[in-house]
């Protein structure tokens, strides 16, 4: 059973998005969060997290299952996922993200330390101060590309395809 978190939909004739407020959310279970949404504290699950759409998170984001964005996400706090982490779309963060799975970007992730326990997939751009890899890091695509500015480490192999492999991610 997962937990929902929804905000009504904005009938203002702006192009900005109209952020809805909230303060920490936990749950024991699965989270499946709807935006626009500004937490003030950290967003803590016993499950998997799916963001679909554009959130501030002021804190740290913690699962112990998946995390999924499909969106725009902005958090100053770390984020750390024992299970994949999927960005489809933009992604920054402040502090450190660490995954024990997979990585896969299709979009762009803009954050300061990656701790990848897995593979990491790129369709878009990767920019980061230190990358650790454990797993193999693949570019999609001939317009993607990472840049890491201070340190990078990847333990398997580096490898540019022109399409995404058709097994299972």
């Amino acid at each position: 059973m997962s937990t929902q978190y929804h905000t009504p939909s904005s009938t203002a004739s702006s192009s900005q998005a109209v952020f809805q407020k909230s303060k920490s959310i936990k749950s024991e279970t699965e989270l499946e969060l709807q935006g626009p949404l500004e937490v003030a504290g950290s967003i803590k699950s016993g499950g998997s997290i799916t963001f679909r759409g554009d959130f501030i998170v002021r804190d740290k984001i913690d699962a112990y299952g998946a995390i999924t964005m499909d969106g725009n996400v902005s958090t100053e706090g770390r984020i750390k996922a024992y299970g994949n982490i999927a960005v489809t779309g933009y992604l920054v963060a402040q502090e450190k993200i660490k995954g024990f799975g997979k990585l896969k970007i299709v979009g762009t992730l803009e954050g300061t330390d990656l701790e990848i326990y897995g593979n990491l997939t790129i369709n878009g751009q990767l920019r980061c101060k230190n990358l650790l890899v454990f797993g193999s890091l693949t570019l999609i695509g001939p317009e993607s590309s990472y840049i890491v500015e201070e340190k990078e480490d990847v333990a398997g192999a580096k490898m540019q395809r022109e399409q995404e492999a058709d097994w299972d991610y």
